[in-house]
């Protein structure tokens, strides 16, 4: 098992405030959860907000502007750097440039995207926080891709986290935190095959799961 087990909200705690909003982060926080995951993209008027979906309206999200987003923006963020772990997820590629004057000095955070783009010019670009891969189905050699592209965490989806999966990346230095495991039994599973922690839209829950096994 991992020695160290962090608990991270998915979007916050999307279950008692907005996702993506500081309430949501505050709130997962205040529960005892080690950090928050969010959702990074840039819009139209070159405005970088929290935000998930990939769609405004009718329209793809990127081509609005910030005044037609209600999103947090992402220099909101600021105030929580140094205080948890922030897993920063960007949406897209191409905008590293400006993602970087955001946030290149900020403590505690990983950088990582589906947009696997992302990280290999991240990486390219050899900035000083880690980064990772998140990834919704199964990638032959993931660890050995990971290393190429520079990735030193994993974000698989939780079905996808298996032991050989585990031992393999940290046989690496790498770290694998599965995401959106909602259940107690998810949870003991991922622990017991040693993941490094969980991305939980219930960090309340699984705290309070963590701390009743920990006693």
């Amino acid at each position: 098992m991992s020695a160290e087990f962090l608990i991270l909200g998915h979007r916050g705690s999307p279950y008692k405030e907005r996702e993506n909003s500081v309430a949501s982060f505050e709130a997962a926080l205040a529960a005892g959860a080690d950090g928050f995951e969010t959702d990074l993209r840039l819009l139209a008027d070159g405005k970088a907000v929290l935000y998930h979906d990939d769609d405004f309206g009718d329209d793809p999200v990127e081509s609005r502007s910030s005044s037609e987003v209600d999103a947090a923006p992402l220099d909101a963020l600021a105030q929580f750097a140094g205080r948890c772990t922030m897993v920063l997820e960007v949406k897209r590629a191409q905008w590293e440039t400006t993602l970087l004057e955001h946030i290149a000095q900020w403590p505690g955070i990983v950088v990582a995207s589906f947009d696997h783009r992302t990280i290999a010019e991240l990486h390219r670009r050899n900035v000083a926080f880690p980064l990772g891969l998140t990834i919704l189905g199964a990638i032959v050699d993931v660890v050995g891709y990971a290393k190429r592209v520079g990735a030193t965490w994993l974000f698989p989806r939780f079905h996808y986290a298996d032991r050989e999966l585990v031992e393999s990346a940290h046989a690496e230095g790498i770290k694998v935190v599965p995401w959106t495991p909602d259940r107690q039994r998810d949870w003991e599973r991922l622990r017991e095959i040693g993941c490094d922690g969980v991305i939980t839209d219930f960090p309340d829950r699984a705290v309070q799961w963590l701390k009743s096994i920990s006693c």
